[in-house]
């Protein structure tokens, strides 16, 4: 029993469960189905270390499944411009308001906690980006029915944290926006705070991660050196269950205005690909991983998006929220 106890917990993918009813001791069976459904993770399967180009094909892409005319991404690989990476170089694009841009996802229902390591660059892999908005990172959206033909504004919906140049081109950035009903409230912070200047000496490396607790509870954490630091949370209640959870780039901010896609023509953005644009970005992902989160029973149902109230038990610390998120 203990051995094919290991090897049922040994697998990350729940395929094998198929095959219990071929097992011949019914009992052994049903045991070991009651044991995975307590303890198994059903996200485990959705993770992926970018090690064989052949997983490309198992991420969906938001202008494939609502039918826009092409990609917004000019490179697009896995384990083939650099080993055990995903490498996604944009074009010209950005996510704001009723902009849509690049989002390389699966969709996922429930509580989730999702990490990433990235490093943003330039093109020249020498810098930090050197155009307006240049980043890539965790993007948690809200699906939408819809085709061109029946896209209508006012309906993107959404929670994103990424790293490269935001506000600052050439200077390494953070930036977290949250779009309700394509109302979007963004906030820029540096990647490098204790850095003269802030700036980074060098291309940094980036781990990113991002919960949803309790269906309407958003933490989203970053890691730049040793330690996990929560990095904002957010409310909302308004999210649906399922939502597509991935991978951002977007670029080149300054062509979107000059060229009125913003504010005039969000439209006009979603439906082309810019490829005669000044994009400056290249984003290499080492692993995207999916699982579900463990609360522990002294905090569940505290209001985790919430600012700590230390007179106030429904809320949580920073310090708390790590102590199960920072594994």
């Amino acid at each position: 029993m203990w051995i094919v106890l290991s090897f049922v917990w040994a697998q990350c993918s729940s395929d094998w469960l198929a095959e219990l009813p071929q097992w011949p001791n019914a009992v052994n069976v049903l045991t070991l189905s009651a044991l995975v459904s307590m303890d198994g993770d059903d996200l485990c399967g959705l993770s992926d270390e970018f090690e064989d180009a052949a997983t490309l094909s198992d991420w969906q892409r938001v202008w494939e499944v609502e039918g826009w005319p092409g990609s917004q991404l000019e490179l697009w690989d896995i384990n083939t411009t650099q080993p055990g990476m995903m490498t996604l170089m944009p074009y010209t694009s950005s996510w704001y308001e009723d902009l849509r841009g690049v989002l390389v996802f699966k969709p996922v229902t429930g509580d989730y906690v999702v990490s990433t390591r990235i490093f943003p660059t330039n093109r020249a892999e020498s810098a930090a980006p050197n155009r307006l908005y240049s980043l890539g990172g965790i993007f948690m959206r809200a699906p939408r029915n819809i085709t061109p033909q029946t896209w209508v504004p006012g309906d993107e919906n959404y929670i994103f944290l990424s790293a490269g140049s935001a506000s600052e081109p050439g200077t390494f950035q953070f930036e977290v926006k949250t779009t309700e009903d394509s109302n979007s409230v963004l906030q820029i912070s540096y990647v490098c705070p204790d850095e003269p200047n802030q700036i980074c000496p060098q291309l940094p490396e980036v781990e990113l991660r991002a919960a949803r607790l309790d269906g309407e509870h958003f933490i989203l954490l970053r890691r730049t050196g040793a330690e996990w630091v929560v990095h904002r949370r957010y409310h909302r209640a308004d999210l649906p269950e399922t939502l597509q959870v991935g991978l951002t780039t977007y670029t080149d901010w300054e062509t979107i205005t000059a060229r009125g896609y913003w504010p005039g023509n969000p439209f006009g953005h979603n439906n082309t690909v810019i490829t005669d644009g000044q994009p400056d970005l290249t984003v290499y992902a080492d692993y995207f991983r999916y699982t579900r989160p463990q609360i522990p029973q002294e905090h569940q149902g505290k209001n985790f998006s919430a600012a700590y109230n230390a007179n106030d038990p429904t809320t949580i610390s920073d310090a708390d929220l790590l102590s199960f998120l920072a594994f």
